[in-house]
């Protein structure tokens, strides 16, 4: 007999059998709705004209886009976005590099460019009307 089931036989109770069972059953379903609830993440992109443009983040893209001192290039590539602008008089949104998890924001304050990963809920590519805290013009 295998060892499994000599393990499963030895149960005391038909009750433990079927407690053992249910709890099986709810590890599993656990790990499978964890599995399944995966969201597509998406990057929203607000440009200075306060215009918002959305792209899925596993699809690379160069995108140009409107700033206060000129067009800012944002690269999406490999499940990652960063902002290549280049006339920012300290390069701030240069430097903080490539985000790729949920609720990460670059922003070039001095072109107006703010860009965000949403997961999950913003998953039926609509634009939001969330304001942004702390971003002056």
């Amino acid at each position: 007999m295998r060892p499994g089931l000599e393990a499963w036989l030895q149960c005391i109770y038909v009750t433990d059998r079927w407690l053992a069972l249910i709890c099986a059953l709810l590890v599993i379903g656990a790990c499978i709705g964890t599995l399944g609830n995966s969201g597509e993440e998406i990057v929203v992109i607000h440009d200075a004209q306060a215009q918002e443009k959305l792209w899925p983040l596993n699809r690379n893209l160069l995108l140009s886009v409107e700033g206060k001192l000129g067009p800012v290039q944002v690269e999406v590539n490999d499940r990652r976005v960063r902002l290549l602008e280049y006339r920012s008089p300290r390069l701030v949104g240069t430097m903080t590099g490539w985000i790729n998890r949920t609720g990460q924001v670059t922003a070039c304050i001095p072109c107006g460019v703010v860009i965000q990963i949403k997961g999950r809920g913003a998953g039926t590519m609509t634009p939001s009307h969330e304001a942004y805290d702390g971003i002056i013009r």
